[in-house]
């Protein structure tokens, strides 16, 4: 990775639910939901980050506010992982920028 926005654009397309669900069909499944993420997350057309695309470029900026809205989200010390996403999530969602990345993250693969 050359540059922070390059990071923050994989941040972005990692942890959509657009990519989520562009791999869910072949996760292998476990007795909570489909697992491995990281195993079949090469199978997506991601291409390689360019500075000088926009669409790539507003896909870094929105996942560095994301980060700064989940950053904000008030977690119980001790709380478990699962309800700790679960709010993250929510937060996201009420923010708008969940559906911002998803979308971008939805033209990206196209």
């Amino acid at each position: 990775m050359e540059t922070k926005r390059e990071g923050y654009y994989l941040l972005g397309v990692l942890n959509s639910d657009t990519s989520r669900d562009r791999v869910e069909g072949v996760q292998a499944r476990g007795q909570w939901g489909a697992r491995h993420f990281d195993k079949v997350i090469p199978s997506l057309p991601i291409p390689r980050f360019d500075p000088t695309n926009r669409l790539h470029s507003e896909l870094a900026k929105a996942a560095d506010h994301a980060e700064k809205v989940a950053g904000a989200v008030g977690l119980m010390e001790g709380i478990h992982f699962v309800k700790a996403r679960q709010l993250i999530r929510e937060a996201l969602r009420e923010d708008g920028i969940a559906q911002k990345i998803d979308g971008l993250v939805a033209k990206l693969l196209e």
